[in-house]
């Protein structure tokens, strides 16, 4: 019986030995790759010329949002992205309409002045196959200035964009971003749909770079509110791979 309850305990210090080894090879191994988005907001980023970014993002009810970006030109990067939801599941899967993807950054930022970047981007969220579009539209037209502020690893990007062209209305959002371990965590904040009143979200969230060129996030979105009508408290999950040909 002694031996057995020692046995444990040594395995319990190995697994422990192993776990910690483990994550001392990832935080050495990771760094931070570009962060062209947070959670729902653009930043001023974009890909570097050559390079690609592909995401999963896994949301409510088992669907998944897939993107594919591409850095064509230096400034330009272009991409396009497909919303299937109930892709995990047993109900039947909703195809949504691809939507497409342009940033063109216009300065890169300096010392005193923040980048700045333009847009289009047609990815919305929960797409309604009647109305053959989407519940939560995409940012559409955009622009974005971004800088980092007050101290070290803190940046803030802030945009305006318009989404509506038949009622035409300018909306708001602003994203912040804090390096919690140096090359390995990130923690996301943004507010979204700044000016639409009941619509605004406030989204959460942490990146986590297990790679040079992989990383995982894990986000709360619109955490404010607990009303399913809204998409409240949503749970999401993405993980991206970027690298370059």
């Amino acid at each position: 019986m002694i031996l057995d309850l020692r046995s444990k305990i040594l395995l319990k210090k190995l697994l422990l030995i192993l776990c910690l080894l483990t994550i001392s090879i990832f935080a050495t191994n990771s760094y931070s790759s570009n962060v062209t988005y947070l959670m729902d907001t653009p930043t001023y980023s974009i890909l570097d010329y050559g390079s690609y970014d592909l995401q999963f993002r896994i949301f409510s009810d088992g669907g998944v949002l897939t993107k594919l970006n591409f850095g064509i030109f230096k400034p330009l990067n272009i991409g396009v992205s497909w919303e299937l939801a109930s892709l995990i599941g047993v109900d039947d899967v909703t195809v949504a309409i691809p939507a497409l993807q342009v940033k063109l950054n216009l300065y890169s930022g300096s010392e005193k002045l923040p980048g700045v970047a333009i847009g289009y981007d047609g990815q919305g969220f929960f797409y309604d196959p009647d109305k053959t579009d989407f519940i939560q539209k995409g940012k559409g037209v955009y622009v974005v200035a971004g800088k980092e502020i007050l101290f070290p690893s803190l940046n803030l990007n802030i945009g305006l964009n318009m989404n509506e062209f038949k009622e035409p209305r300018i909306i708001g959002f602003a994203g912040a971003s804090y390096i919690l371990i140096e090359e390995t965590l990130m923690f996301m904040m943004e507010y979204d749909n700044i000016g639409k009143g009941a619509y605004a979200r406030v989204n959460a969230g942490l990146r986590l770079w297990i790679t040079e060129n992989f990383d995982i996030d894990f986000m709360l979105r619109n955490f404010t509110t607990t009303d399913k009508d809204k998409f409240g408290c949503e749970r999401i999950f993405k993980v991206s791979y970027q690298s370059k040909f």
